[in-house]
């Protein structure tokens, strides 16, 4: 299958004060058609940096894509001249900030404000426009869509206005919706009911999501696989149940036993000991490797390549590499 979405060997680099600081160094991996893919790791793993780059909207300066390959459908977005990329955002890629209410325009009403991607893209009358608005506001779930068109942000719910964002996300029918951390801000209900629209809209359009988050449960609702980024870089990739089953990098496993799971008796947060170092900071071998409570000596000196597990399920690390296995090519 040609993927939809295929990142190769990304790394981006910031210059501050003359010094040049790599945050993401040679992340790799792809997302298909209609499939739901989760990027998921602590603050600082250079997740919501990685998808600010398939938009590329990194900003420059300070920020300097290195080098790599962002391909959509085949079409290398790095190659493009920057005039053309309105035309790839929003239409063919769509992006779900984190906080709603910082992204919305607190004066301008719902209605236009979901229209307005209609206007910049598709050639529609006005009364095909607001009808195609109602649809998209009746499809995510927001209750007497019609009369709330006049409404403005303030006026509605966290939840409904994630809801808002996701309708001006699915405006132009994109083939690729990226969510960075959609739920962060709101209650575990309202994270439920957001968490299944994005799976009904998938469902019914069959567009591809690459959900960005920090917990791997929610990732669980929606993706049919996971990337584990750590300091900025790609050290697991598989399918969700492989992964959850077996995890094979110790980062990962810290952060599923990290999870509440309910049924379960009363014990003490697991929790991660130390923190993600800051970017710039490691200077060889594996960046989980001051963390880590099974780390050996080879750890600190060189950085494990992506060794094969078998189903396309991949991790970067000396300790949990199969006995035969050599590195391989898992994305």
């Amino acid at each position: 299958m040609t993927p939809l979405l295929k990142i190769d060997d990304l790394a981006v680099d910031f210059i501050s004060r003359g010094q040049v600081t790599r945050v993401v160094d040679g992340v790799s991996f792809t997302v298909n058609a209609g499939e739901a893919v989760g990027l998921v790791g602590e603050s600082g793993s250079g997740k919501s940096l990685t998808s600010l780059a398939v938009l590329r909207l990194i900003p420059v300066p300070p920020g300097h894509i290195a080098r790599g390959r962002i391909e959509l459908d085949g079409v290398d977005l790095l190659q493009l001249p920057i005039d053309q990329m309105p035309e790839i955002r929003g239409r063919k890629i769509s992006m779900i900030f984190q906080e709603p209410m910082s992204s919305l325009n607190p004066v301008m009403t719902v209605g236009d404000q979901v229209g307005e991607a209609i206007l910049l893209h598709q050639r529609m009358s006005r009364e095909e426009r607001r009808a195609r608005v109602v649809q998209l506001l009746k499809m995510v779930g927001i209750p007497d869509a019609e009369a709330r068109l006049r409404a403005y942000p303030h006026q509605f719910s966290g939840g409904m206005r994630q809801r808002v964002m996701i309708a001006m996300a699915l405006a132009c029918e994109p083939r690729l919706l990226i969510a960075d951390e959609p739920t962060t801000a709101l209650d575990v209900t309202i994270q439920a009911q957001v968490l299944g629209v994005m799976n009904t809209i998938r469902q019914e359009t069959g567009t591809a999501i690459l959900l960005i988050s920090h917990d791997l449960s929610v990732i669980a609702e929606v993706c049919d696989r996971i990337v584990v980024m750590y300091a900025g870089r790609v050290v697991e990739t598989g399918p969700v149940a492989a992964i959850f089953d077996a995890p094979a990098h110790p980062y990962t496993d810290g952060l599923l036993r990290s999870i509440v799971r309910a049924g379960h008796e009363a014990r003490r947060l697991y929790q991660i000991p130390g923190s993600v170092p800051p970017a710039g900071t490691i200077k060889a071998g594996c960046p989980f490797e001051p963390r880590c409570a099974r780390k050996v000596s080879r750890c600190a000196v060189e950085m494990p390549p992506m060794f094969d597990h078998g189903s396309g399920h991949g991790a970067a690390c000396w300790v949990t590499a199969p006995a035969n296995a050599s590195d391989g090519e898992v994305r």
